[in-house]
């Protein structure tokens, strides 16, 4: 038997506690001086025994049920051998359209288990073969997982997508092959799309397992590779010969409002020369509005305030970026307390608004391409080496081969409970 919190046993020597009441309650027995027995009966030898043996199983019971609850305080386990399989293979399951995994597939052997990467590490179905599965499962905590598979062997097939690797590399004390299946598809997919003035701009995404690209197209309204519905919300392009539908949106002018006092008025000009060079590169148009008192203005139209003032901040669900000098940051603009509020850590100069990257990092709190954060990682398809992928061996004792550990705390429960009205039923016979 194996217990969780062994410490507690130690409230075993509460059984000292019975054995003292027993003792103490024997009382040595009162001479009392009559003058003739004649009138005195005969006192049954059996009723003495049958009182003597309830106290002594009265003391026996209680010792039983003190032993019993400090049991079940410690959390009891016991092993239980259960049969093993002899291998199991898991197979991410991207894979399962590849023709080398089909092969592999149809030429296991019996007795193998055959299992999908994925969470829950289910069993596979033959209607899994025709299934769409673009997003890389999560590779480091599914092998955590793998430690509870009661098999001898265990043999990973994976695609080792880099958008997998997420936390910590996990200690496993379980011996796991894995096996990298390169693909050579190139993946390209248009992520989005804006209606502008003179045409249509997209967002195109090209990558391979070494490389993701991302590249700005602008087509004219006369153009022939886009086509508008007739309510303009959806454009249809044409991508290797076929026609992929992506809705469209109207382009929106960014809004910024830029709040400062006298003594910082100079940081004004670097923050808008910053933000007209983010207006080029992304061929986006930036408002900006200069005030020094914002108490008749409202700051829920803005996108984002720039908060050069010791005045308090406005309660608003934009994004804002307090000026905040701090000798030891090591960027011009550092995360706050909530993904809304941002610091500007250093005082803007003409050599550091360059050297540092003002534009980029300014760039990176607008946050233009949230939306589209999930379709880059589902179709982001570059890999890592083998040697990155692996989590870490452990050989430690903790794994209990061809074993499994039952909590058998809920029979004891029932057993103390049918103890203690035993217990109480012996208490109330011994009284009469």
């Amino acid at each position: 038997m194996l217990f969780l919190n062994p410490t507690y046993l130690w409230a075993l020597l509460g059984l000292i506690v019975p054995v003292a009441i027993h003792l103490w309650s024997k009382k040595k027995g009162k001479i009392i001086k009559v003058g003739s027995t004649k009138l005195f009966s005969e006192t049954d030898s059996k009723k003495s025994k049958s009182i003597q043996f309830n106290e002594w199983l009265l003391l026996f019971l209680r010792m039983f049920i003190i032993s019993l609850l400090v049991i079940i305080i410690a959390g009891p386990r016991v092993k239980k051998k259960v049969d093993t399989i002899p291998i199991t293979y898991i197979i991410e399951p991207d894979l399962l359209k590849t023709e080398r995994i089909r092969t592999i597939i149809d030429t296991l052997e019996k007795g193998s288990s055959l299992r999908l990467l994925q969470a829950g590490l289910p069993e596979f179905q033959e209607n899994d073969l025709d299934r769409n599965n673009p997003k890389a499962p999560y590779y480091w905590q599914l092998a955590k997982e793998m430690e509870a598979l009661q098999t001898d062997s265990i043999v990973v097939f994976t695609n080792a997508f880099i958008t997998g690797i997420k936390g910590k590399r996990p200690q496993i004390n379980k011996k796991i092959t894995w096996i990298t299946i390169p693909q050579e598809n190139q993946t390209k997919k248009r992520l989005k799309a804006t209606k502008k003035e003179n045409g249509v701009a997209s967002l195109f995404l090209s990558g391979t397992d070494q490389f993701v690209t991302f590249k700005k197209e602008l087509f004219s309204s006369d153009s022939d590779h886009y086509q508008l519905n007739s309510a303009e919300d959806s454009v249809f392009f044409r991508l290797d010969g076929k026609q992929e539908k992506i809705s469209v949106t109207a382009e929106k002018s960014i809004t910024v409002l830029l709040k400062y006092q006298d003594s910082l008025s100079n940081q004004v000009t670097y923050i808008k020369a910053s933000l007209s060079a983010i207006s080029k590169y992304l061929d986006k148009s930036i408002e900006i509005q200069t005030l020094q008192d914002i108490a008749v203005i409202d700051t829920e139209r803005f996108d984002m305030i720039v908060w050069l003032s010791k005045d308090s901040i406005p309660d608003t669900s934009a994004k804002v970026l307090v000026y905040k000098p701090d000798e030891l940051a090591s960027y011009s603009i550092e995360p706050g307390p909530t993904k809304k509020v941002f610091y500007l850590t250093k005082a803007l100069t003409s050599e550091n608004i360059i050297d540092q990257h003002f534009s980029e990092q300014l760039l990176s709190v607008f946050d233009f391409h949230k939306d589209i954060e999930k379709e880059v990682e589902k179709y982001d398809k570059r890999t890592v080496a083998l040697e990155e992928l692996l989590p870490i061996y452990s050989n430690s004792k903790a794994s209990i081969k061809n074993s499994a550990i039952l909590d058998i705390s809920n029979w004891l429960w029932c057993l103390l409970a049918l103890l203690l009205v035993t217990e109480r039923i012996i208490a109330k016979q011994r009284k009469q």
